[in-house]
């Protein structure tokens, strides 16, 4: 009996590309040059903040599951080869694994936008290979001079990593690598949304803020920009994911509502979730998340500063 091998069955890659051109979108074919940036909306913001708060907890819940595995960050620790393997590469697995990551990113035009930074030198990534998109240029294009990306790093391997995980090697290297790539492109794109937020404060307080920069009330900023009720409801919401992304308790009481005989129950705890279950600890969770708080407001802050005043 023969198998049909992968490459006489599947659809080749080319022809997949070309039939999805063919078929015009309502974007249509050329929207890179039709496109136009949406004014800034704070609730689009806020709504996209909760969405990269889930990833980054999910990130943690998947981080949490392997051990500090400090091998994976020490410069040749891991043989690695380097391009066409005649070559090694000297630094980490890790370093290996993030800058192949963001070439391929980069290419793609990721880090043209002002809310992303590659953590790799700019010199060490390609030119992307799509048209550039047109920001407003008081968002500014992305540089290494702007990039909070090292005190980004200080924090992820300085609080994240030992707070999340035991100590130990468990040899789990790549699938560690892959979810601190993901995790600190999240916590990075989560921080640099200070430059949306500041932006849309500026417009609404452009007189007081121009007032405070002049007198370089470095106090006032922080203050203009800090709403502790604000920040103490996201902490809560923070902790109550945590406890709930990966608990068992969560998931039975899913499986309940999904189950027609409300008899059938899988939950013990009359319905709710016991904390002592969650993956992480929420309140190491709210701690952590504070820290990104406040890195965000630093991002504000200096982002207030620099903003060209004559737009």
């Amino acid at each position: 009996q023969h198998t049909p091998s992968f490459e006489s069955s599947a659809l080749p890659l080319d022809t997949m590309t070309d039939s999805i051109s063919k078929g015009k979108s309502a974007a249509g074919a050329n929207s890179d040059s039709k496109f136009e940036y949406a004014p800034l909306d704070l609730n689009a913001l806020r709504g996209q903040l909760v969405r990269l708060e889930d990833t980054i907890i999910f990130g943690f819940v998947e981080r949490a599951q392997f051990k500090q595995n400090p091998k994976a960050y020490k410069p040749d620790a891991i043989h690695i080869k380097g391009a066409g393997g005649a070559t090694q590469f000297l630094g980490s697995y890790f370093s290996y694994f993030l800058t192949e990551n963001e070439k391929v990113h980069a290419a793609m035009r990721r880090y043209t936008s002002p809310d992303e930074h590659p953590f790799t030198p700019y010199s060490f990534l390609p030119r992307p290979v799509l048209p550039e998109l047109k920001w407003p240029k008081t968002l500014r294009q992305p540089n290494e001079k702007w990039s909070f990306n090292q005190k980004i790093l200080d924090f992820y391997f300085k609080d994240v990593l030992p707070s999340l995980c035991t100590q130990g090697d468990d040899q789990h290297y790549g699938s560690s690598v892959t979810c601190d790539v993901a995790l600190i492109q999240a916590l990075s794109k989560r921080i640099n949304y200070g430059k949306f937020v500041a932006e849309i404060k500026y417009r609404k307080n452009k007189e007081l803020l121009r007032r405070l920069r002049a007198a370089k009330d470095m106090k006032g900023l922080r203050s203009l920009i800090t709403k502790p009720d604000v920040e103490e409801k996201i902490l809560q919401r923070v902790r109550l994911k945590a406890v709930a992304y990966g608990n068992p308790d969560a998931l039975n009481m899913i499986d309940d509502a999904c189950t027609s005989d409300n008899s059938a129950s899988t939950t013990d705890n009359n319905g709710k979730i016991d904390k002592t279950k969650a993956k992480i600890n929420p309140e190491v969770i709210g701690k952590l998340y504070e820290t990104i708080m406040e890195l965000t407001k630093q991002v504000q802050i200096k982002y207030l500063l620099e903003r060209p005043l004559d737009d």
